[in-house]
């Protein structure tokens, strides 16, 4: 199992090599062991990364987490797929977009439009975050669809903004037979 896992980064670190370097901004080095500390936007990736022959490397895990996308581990071929179909959020109040919001509460819903999907799906789920880290569920719903592309209204969705900040909306997506992942993030501003 061990010596997938390192397979698995050693060919991670080979295929991303330079072109993760603007996407996780910060890696740095214990002096004591060869663990790595990894942040995506200020924010700590949750198992890091290790350092082998002076490479960094960021398990699968962590990989799905930072990409938001669907990453997928093929032992037998020694192969790593990611694919990451385009995700777009929209914020609906009284028929209006918005991207900020005066505190107290309010109703609203998410427009969410999903395209280039190359993998099939069975649900969908959108999680709001305060800016204290309690995340509370939009809605989550089965769809049932075999199409690349498709769009998800949910429904009204009463919440209470109780302090200014930002919030972030969530959308996941659940493979067939799978768990949910992490696909896209939209900030709402409470002022």
């Amino acid at each position: 199992m061990k010596c997938r896992r390192i397979a698995a980064l050693v060919l991670l670190g080979s295929i991303v090599g330079g072109s993760l370097a603007s996407t996780i901004p910060t890696v740095a080095a214990e002096s004591s062991t060869d663990k790595v500390h990894v942040e995506l936007n200020g924010q700590a990736i949750s198992d890091g990364g290790v350092m082998v022959d002076g490479r960094a490397y960021v398990s699968v895990r962590d990989l799905q987490e930072a990409l938001q996308a669907f990453v997928y581990w093929d032992a037998a071929n020694k192969k790593i797929s990611i694919q990451k179909p385009n995700i777009h959020m929209l914020m609906f109040q009284d028929k209006a977009t918005f991207g900020k919001v005066k505190t107290g509460k309010t109703a609203f819903s998410v427009l969410v439009q999903v395209d280039s999907l190359k993998t099939q799906v069975d649900a969908i789920k959108l999680t709001i975050i305060d800016p204290n880290g309690k995340s509370s569920e939009i809605q989550q719903s089965d769809i049932d669809t075999k199409q690349d592309n498709f769009w998800f209204r949910s429904s009204d969705f009463k919440y209470d903004f109780k302090a200014k900040g930002e919030y972030t909306v969530n959308c996941y997506l659940r493979q067939k037979n799978g768990e949910f992942t992490l696909l896209s993030k939209k900030t709402i501003e409470a002022v």
